[in-house]
């Protein structure tokens, strides 16, 4: 599947763009509310709108074993434009500390699998979270094997046909052009 498409690498470029401008608010207490879950009914409800999509990037980000700061940009940048900007930094530090233990707990193939049944059934949220992912392979402007790897599997994970996972990726190109 051809991911280094034109607006999959504008959406990785706007991404990395809003992920690498720092929150309003620099500081610790938005990682402490987090934590102890007393963020406002707003904050909660686009926290939980756009969790399946950000781990979804997250499983992305971590799929080669290496996460660099360009990565995590694109998911911060991602997470920040999904929520409207009610998301901060120290949110979403949090956000990603849970991905990974509940990777490193649950493994990788069981969490595709709780996300999946989370969100295929919304076919529109399921090719999102497949491009987004796209944009996050290409953050560090590498698409390793593993990779590309689990941007086939989360087609299949997201219930996404590989014909119309092609037509998503070419019709990315095809808007741009």
């Amino acid at each position: 599947m051809e991911l280094k498409t034109k607006t999959i690498l504008r959406l990785r470029d706007a991404l990395l763009q809003s992920g690498r401008r720092p929150s309003v608010v620099l500081s610790p207490a938005y990682e402490t509310l987090t934590r102890e879950g007393l963020l406002s009914p707003e904050e909660m409800a686009a926290l939980n709108r756009v969790d399946p999509l950000g781990e979804t990037m997250y499983l992305m980000m971590s799929a080669d074993g290496v996460i660099d700061e360009t990565e995590r940009d694109a998911v911060r940048g991602a997470i920040r434009g999904l929520s409207d900007n009610l998301l901060r930094t120290g949110t979403i530090n949090v956000m990603v500390e849970n991905y990974a233990k509940r990777a490193k707990e649950e493994g990788r193939d069981e969490r595709l699998r709780q996300i999946a049944e989370e969100i295929s059934e919304e076919p529109t949220e399921a090719e999102g979270a497949f491009a987004l992912a796209a944009a996050v392979a290409l953050a560090d402007d590498e698409i390793a094997d593993e990779e590309n790897a689990l941007i086939n599997k989360l087609a299949d994970w997201f219930g996404i046909a590989p014909e119309r996972a092609e037509e998503i990726l070419d019709q990315l190109q095809e808007d741009d052009d």
